[in-house]
């Protein structure tokens, strides 16, 4: 029985101890309708028969798509009142007629992270609301919803490159495309590398040595021991867009790349390129969260196939923990190739604070602070590469000095 019907027999309830006690036939007369009503949605009957079918777009959106849902109720019986709830999400009331098919549709904004749909709550009401059934349909549905890319061009060069082959230009000499030196013909040398026209001119062959083309080895470093504004733009969403987009450009020149949260706990995924690995990379970030903890992680235990020597460690972070600014320290210390994107808390920090004199004061004051902390990088060697969420992450990168300072150990 529902709240109403409870109600309404405790008003019948108390009106005919009334009529008995007071002997007012009147009071009974007056109660009898309401105690008519509650006594036929009291008696027994059969819950309304429907069935709920669910149904999810997809389980894979980029943030900012929509998520499409179509709840489906088929009714089997007449059902006067039925209201059909998602948990924590929309509600809708409908009334059916026995055999009509009702589709309720509703859209939910794609915001990063893993998120379980399908939990749906119905309650049948009788036609004076006197008793409910309700019942539960679970058809769990997992929707992914990953980082929005944007093209980046101005990628940090890497000081180191591989063996396999990728797009840059090696000061080692072989099979390339980039002309190197010029020597005269040895044998075993291939016809196709002869330079005729340096041959014709000295009267005796002639070859062009050209550089090879090769990868590098990228790692990007994700701060998530701190985090500041709200989802989703707050500090962790712009630093999980950063890298993802930063990601995708380098797997683009056929660069091996791999990933490391560096946070409460450390996650990573060891270099590897091509699609599948981006899909990889991708589905680490989407998981991405703050985990709080005290406790210093040492990277020194990462196997060495997830940062293997001379990779470029790209560090992503919006410098609000000091850990986290001495672990990159310390792999710039072991000789890594380092650059640091920080993302601006100040301004992701503005976007959320109401303006006042004294919030002004101290955003320039943490403005300040943050400034000294790019300094302690810089005096090492290491590139710091600022970027305003409100502006585009390609003109922070290619702000980015053309040669990179040699690297000084920390100590």
């Amino acid at each position: 029985m529902t709240p109403l019907g409870f109600s309404l027999l405790t008003v019948a309830a108390w009106a005919v101890s009334l009529a008995v006690l007071s002997a007012r036939t009147e009071l009974l007369v007056a109660v009898l309708p309401l105690a008519l009503v509650v006594a036929r949605g009291a008696r027994r009957r059969s819950a309304p028969d429907y069935t709920i079918a669910y149904e999810v777009t997809t389980d894979r959106v980029v943030e900012g798509d929509p998520i499409r849902v179509t709840i489906t109720v088929t009714a089997r019986s007449a059902v006067p009142l039925l209201e059909v709830q998602e948990t924590g999400r929309h509600r809708a009331l409908v009334s059916l007629r026995s055999g009509q098919t009702v589709h309720l549709r509703y859209e939910v904004p794609g915001v990063r992270g893993v998120h379980q749909f399908g939990t749906v709550v119905t309650r049948a009401r009788d036609r004076f609301g006197v008793r409910a059934w309700e019942q539960r349909h679970v058809e769990r549905t997992i929707v992914r919803v990953f980082p929005r890319l944007v093209p980046v061009r101005s990628l940090p060069h890497p000081a180191r490159t591989q063996t396999s082959v990728g797009d840059y230009v090696s000061r080692a000499l072989g099979d390339g495309i980039e002309p190197g030196d010029v020597r005269e013909f040895v044998p075993g040398d291939r016809i196709r590398h002869v330079n005729w026209r340096a041959s014709l001119r000295h009267a005796t062959l002639y070859v062009t040595e050209r550089h090879r083309e090769r990868n590098a080895d990228i790692v990007l470093m994700l701060d998530t021991l701190a985090d500041v504004g709200a989802a989703p733009d707050s500090a962790l969403d712009h630093g999980i867009r950063a890298a993802a987009s930063i990601a995708a450009a380098y797997l683009a020149r056929k660069d091996r790349v791999g990933l490391i949260a560096y946070g409460g706990t450390i996650d990573w995924v060891k270099p590897g390129a091509g699609r599948v690995q981006y899909e990889r990379l991708a589905d680490t970030m989407v998981r991405t969260d703050v985990v709080f903890t005290y406790v210093s992680k040492d990277l020194a235990f990462v196997p060495p196939r997830v940062l293997p020597p001379g990779a470029l460690v790209i560090a992503v972070t919006p410098l609000l923990d000091p850990r986290f600014t001495k672990a990159a320290l310390d792999l710039a210390a072991r000789g890594f190739d380092l650059v640091v994107v920080v993302v601006s808390a100040v301004d992701v920090t503005r976007a959320v604070v109401p303006a006042s004199a004294v919030d002004d004061l101290a955003l320039r004051l943490w403005t300040i602070e943050r400034r000294a902390q790019a300094d302690e990088f810089r005096r090492h060697g290491i590139v710091v590469v600022e970027w305003h969420p409100a502006d585009p992450l390609e003109v922070a990168l290619r702000a980015q000095p053309k040669r990179r300072p040699q690297t000084v150990a920390a100590r």
